[in-house]
């Protein structure tokens, strides 16, 4: 059972690679930024609160400074709920991008998540999640003359600068916001060896517009609905090696992203809770990916890198991005309540 589930995360995903068209920035290690994939995975882990952030440069050997983005979340199952195996997860998140040179595109992200675990069973190791995120966005570009050429930045990134007029000359930063609501159900089977994550999210559901500029050249982009699909399954071989397969497959009109990759960890000193950590992946028709990284206690650090193999890989050299995440899972052990007990010597 276990091979047969994870050889259709690794393989299922390809069915669709043949659509794939996007080459714009995302996470290489999406583990680190679980709220930008599904808002039913706030709260779906084992502690009491879960702090972490990733940082990605990609296409600095192309794009004047390249492409930068922070992101940092937090996230906690903070109540039960109405039932007595149910539990709330709530979350927040920042992102910042940056992508400079001539456009000055910048983009930021706030946003709120809540996610209601249902527990399908009295032992929590079947649990079916409905998650809810608002998104604030803001959006700048600079003005650009009519010399300028204006780079595209299409697909799953839903914003293509080409499409806008607007007009003027010089460096003036245009900006403006809107707001996105994103849906998510999640499906969860764990037990003593093994679990198992599947889900499925839709971004952008009441279609919200993007206006960029004023009078003669106002912009508007009507952005479509993305949606996400993943799906991970950490199985225990021995009692120090685990193998993680995971599939990640966005579609936002025509553009599609998919990813596949197999990791690996290690438990070298039982003790202290150390195990390292190593895996491939493929973002198909766009980058290869090889990841590293160690567990202490519950520290996780992860660093990745891309190996461009798409178009672009004559002027990039085959040099994508490079991605550090970090992530803290806390433990808070609340003291026991001991009732006194009177002791009555016979007499």
């Amino acid at each position: 059972m276990r091979i047969v589930i994870a050889g259709w995360l690794l393989c299922a995903g390809f069915l669709f690679s043949t659509q794939l068209n996007s080459q714009d920035l995302h996470f290489t290690q999406f583990q680190f930024a679980p709220l930008t994939i599904n808002p039913a995975l706030a709260g779906s882990y084992s502690g009491s609160y879960r702090i972490g952030g990733i940082y990605r440069d990609q296409y600095s050997s192309v794009a004047s400074s390249g492409f930068k983005t922070l992101s940092f979340m937090a996230d906690a199952p903070i109540i039960r709920g109405f039932r007595k195996n149910d539990w709330i997860g709530v979350g927040l998140g920042v992102d910042a991008f940056d992508r400079a040179g001539a456009v000055g595109y910048k983009r930021s992200y706030f946003r709120i998540t809540g996610a209601y675990h249902f527990s399908l069973d009295k032992k929590q190791t079947s649990i079916f999640t409905v998650g809810l995120q608002m998104n604030q966005s803001n959006v700048s570009v600079n003005r650009l003359g009519n010399n300028v050429t204006r780079p595209g930045i299409s697909g799953i990134m839903d914003l293509d600068i080409q499409e806008f007029n607007l007009g003027g000359s010089g460096e003036e930063n245009i900006g403006a916001g809107y707001t996105d609501y994103v849906l998510g159900l999640m499906y969860n089977s764990r037990g003593k060896e093994s679990d198992l994550k599947i889900g499925l999210s839709a971004a952008r559901i009441i279609g919200p517009e993007l206006r960029l500029g004023g009078g003669q050249g106002v912009g508007i982009e009507e952005l479509d609905m993305r949606i996400t699909a993943f799906g991970t399954y950490t199985m225990q071989m021995n009692k120090k090696t685990s193998f993680t397969p995971s599939v990640l497959i966005q579609r936002q009109s025509s553009a599609m992203e998919l990813v596949a990759q197999g990791s690996i960890g290690y438990l070298i000193q039982p003790e202290s809770g150390m195990k390292l950590n190593a895996g491939l992946g493929m973002r198909v028709g766009d980058a290869l990916q090889f990841m590293v990284g160690v567990d202490i206690k519950d520290l996780r650090v992860g660093v990745a890198y891309d190996m461009n193999i798409s178009g672009l890989s004559a002027a990039s050299g085959t040099v994508g991005g490079f991605e550090l995440g970090v992530a803290y899972y806390g433990k808070i052990y609340r003291k026991p309540k001991i009732k006194p007990v009177v002791v009555c010597p016979r007499l």
